[in-house]
């Protein structure tokens, strides 16, 4: 029902979804397709802030962060060695490619921005994207922020931009089944997918408080979906196991090293990708072996073989309170109507392969949460 190109970002949709949804908005960055009960956000542009065509009107933006200041202070320093610097769209631009391998940049700020007419522009659209959102209609909007293609190539700041795109999760939010959202409820779903080690539907919660009907909501999609997702396990443990395996030979081949506090020095993101590893893999191997890379490959193994895994989870991988807190889903969320907002990580493998069951899952997830919504 969608173009996708071969890494899973989303292109454009197929005239078989235009007899479900009406193509309101079409522009560089985001498509919005509607109907009577949803909405749907669904980007074009890449998240890399260097990733754009700036003749063509296409920025890369990332519309999971916060609107920065142009040259002001966000709150957040970097300091490489050199000193602390001010994070902002400025500095972000000033210091390509080399500030998209520090998270006080690409973790916190929606883009980089060389001039203020630039930052001018990347602004309206950031804005018009979250217009699309808060001044929907519908009971259900369903966005996904990351599912644009990356046109950057590879190299030793960033060696997987690939990586950056939310693969698949286009094709997944096409086929969510119309949920029946109860007592007038409003929700809005962020659709993204991982391949982190770990669950393969993982479930946040933006830190709203609404949402703390959510753990016995996970409890039940768990009974509901467990043979479905059992029947998927087995290849998605080898593909994940070697996959993962993969990343981590890269890493100490390129740095030397897979310690947390020497990849600060080089790359937060590997760094935070090595600790989120190690949340899952670390009791299963001894201290001195845990940011090795054959202890991590062992922990893998350990980890799968011990039956520790689950099938959904919450807050396991990324529980977007951060993002909430960028956003000001507390403040925003209200004021545009909307009850609750939710954050799901799909496993890329189950968004590629078995889209119809993550599809299932989500459903059922909005049906249950619009339903116990106090």
């Amino acid at each position: 029902m969608i173009i996708e190109n071969q890494a899973g970002a989303y292109l454009g949709p197929e005239p078989e979804l235009l007899s479900h949804y009406s193509l309101t908005e079409i522009n560089p960055h985001f498509d919005v397709l509607e109907n009577d009960d949803t909405r749907l956000v669904l980007a074009k542009c890449s998240r890399l802030p260097d990733d754009e065509d700036p003749a063509a009107g296409r920025y890369g933006i990332d519309f999971h962060r916060a609107l920065p200041p142009f040259d002001g202070d966000s709150g957040f320093t970097c300091d490489w060695g050199d000193g602390p610097i001010q994070v902002n769209a400025l500095n972000f631009a000033r210091f390509l490619p080399r500030t998209i391998r520090f998270r006080q940049f690409t973790a916190n700020l929606a883009f980089a921005a060389p001039s203020p007419a630039t930052y001018q522009a990347k602004c309206q659209v950031y804005e018009n994207f979250y217009q699309q959102v808060y001044g929907a209609g519908q009971p259900l909007v369903i966005t996904t922020p990351h599912s644009g293609p990356v046109h950057r190539p590879p190299d030793d700041y960033h060696p997987f931009p690939e990586s950056e795109i939310d693969a698949w999760t286009a094709r997944v939010a096409v086929r969510l089944g119309r949920p029946q959202l109860k007592k007038n409820r409003r929700l809005l779903l962020s659709l993204h997918s991982t391949d982190y080690f770990g669950a393969l539907v993982d479930i946040g919660d933006f830190g709203l408080a609404a949402n703390g009907i959510l753990p016995e909501i996970v409890g039940h999609l768990n009974v509901e979906f467990s043979d479905a997702l059992a029947a998927v396990q087995p290849a998605y443990r080898d593909h994940i196991i070697s996959y993962t395996q993969r990343r981590l030979q890269w890493k100490q081949n390129r740095w030397g090293t897979l310690h947390p506090e020497q990849l600060a020095n080089v790359s937060t993101a590997s760094r935070f990708e090595v600790m989120m590893l190690d949340k899952l893999t670390g009791g299963f191997i001894r201290q001195e072996e845990r940011f090795t890379y054959d202890g991590l490959r062992r922990g893998l193994e350990a980890y799968w073989s011990g039956g520790g895994q689950v099938q959904t989870s919450l807050n396991g991988v990324f529980s977007g309170r951060k993002t909430a807190q960028l956003l000001n889903l507390a403040e925003n969320l209200p004021r545009a109507g909307f009850h609750t907002a939710v954050q799901v990580e799909c496993s890329r493998f189950l968004a590629r392969h078995y889209p119809e069951t993550a599809a299932a899952i989500i459903t059922k997830l909005l049906a249950l949460l619009s339903e116990r919504l106090p």
